[in-house]
């Protein structure tokens, strides 16, 4: 295993520009790996395409669907027999009906909307990709990838054979160490991750 540095950037040239400046600053050939990443979700790593089977939020939508039917059931009955009076013995049986649909629907959003954050993706964009030797390799790989203009900065070990990062997964969650989004941005320290 290696310790590998990589930043995304939004064009091919602000890539260039920055492997190059790799270049300038000691890093061989060998250790720079530079390839253009699909959008989030169209990595095609599945038969029928893209690169997940479902939403991550949505695994618990459906036992949320049947404890809020339930509940709103009881409800919507309980509303539908004050109103039998008015609509008649229909009231209690309608009452339910709506009472179990909008418990249901209910449940389902309150289980999948936790307050749980969903994993980072790598934005699309062109990778640059370091292999460093050295916490001091990997410090200057993500100076210079920042300065350049790096979209997104992530710290990885992995296999790196013929120059290239070998075993890169565009899947697999990121180590970020710096993010820029929407104008804001995050950075940690590339040595301790």
């Amino acid at each position: 295993m290696t310790h590998i540095v990589a930043g995304v950037f939004d064009d091919e040239a602000q890539a260039t520009a920055a492997a190059h400046e790799l270049r300038g600053a000691g890093f061989d050939a060998g250790d720079l790996d530079q390839f253009t990443l699909g959008p989030p979700g169209r990595h095609d790593a599945l038969p029928t395409g893209g690169d997940q089977l479902a939403d991550s939020k949505a695994g618990e939508g459906d036992a949320g669907a049947v404890k809020g039917a339930a509940v709103g059931t009881a409800i919507g009955a309980v509303v539908g027999l004050a109103a039998t009076p008015v609509v008649g013995p229909l009231g209690v049986a309608g009452g339910a009906a709506v009472g179990a649909y909008a418990g249901s629907l209910a449940g389902a959003v309150q289980k999948m909307g936790d307050d749980t954050p969903a994993p980072q993706p790598r934005p699309a964009g062109v990778m640059v990709a370091v292999n460093t030797d050295t916490d001091d390799d990997q410090e200057l790989a993500v100076d210079l990838l920042h300065d350049h203009g790096a979209r997104m900065i992530e710290r990885a070990d992995g296999a790196w054979r013929n120059g290239k990062w070998a075993d890169f997964d565009p899947v697999s969650t990121p180590n970020v160490i710096e993010s820029h989004v929407a104008g804001s941005a995050e950075r940690r320290d590339a040595t301790k991750m």
